[in-house]
């Protein structure tokens, strides 16, 4: 059963390490405003959480099921998978969090270029109310 388990541990280090170059890929797409490329990466990495939600609980029930756990985890094979998963796990921390800055900022780009569009045409009515355009609701405050 021992051997299961370390099989396991790799596993899921070599899908960490996919995840980790599918947030690279998705950074590109973001990068090159790519909305079928960011969907695309999204989805690769949906499907890789599954079989890393999958592996970590078969990887909790062999432990719980093993006569002497603490030996397995003291093991040095593990304990050097243990920390390179720490390492990727790291990584893609501040992978997701440039991520999700380079989304704010996109987000804000596309608004602001929306506003921008906005305010030109709703000038070019020549300040006819009736022939104002607005992409947003109106909020009320």
């Amino acid at each position: 059963m021992e051997h299961i388990l370390f099989e396991i541990a790799r596993k899921e280090l070599n899908i960490l390490k996919d995840f980790h170059k599918t947030l690279k890929e998705e950074r590109d797409a973001i990068i090159s405003f790519s909305i079928d490329g960011i969907i695309r990466e999204n989805n690769k990495k949906e499907e890789l959480l599954k079989k890393i939600e999958f592996l970590e609980a078969e990887k909790e029930k062999l432990i719980k099921e093993t006569a002497e756990p603490e030996r397995i985890l003291s093991d040095s094979r593990w304990i050097d998978i243990s920390r390179q998963i720490k390492s990727i796990m790291n990584e893609i921390n501040i992978s997701l969090g440039k991520n999700i800055n380079l989304l704010s900022f996109s987000v804000e780009h596309v608004k602001n270029s929306i506003d921008n569009i906005v305010n030109f045409v709703n000038k070019a009515s020549y300040n006819n109310k009736k022939a104002r355009l607005s992409v947003f609701p109106a909020r009320e405050i």
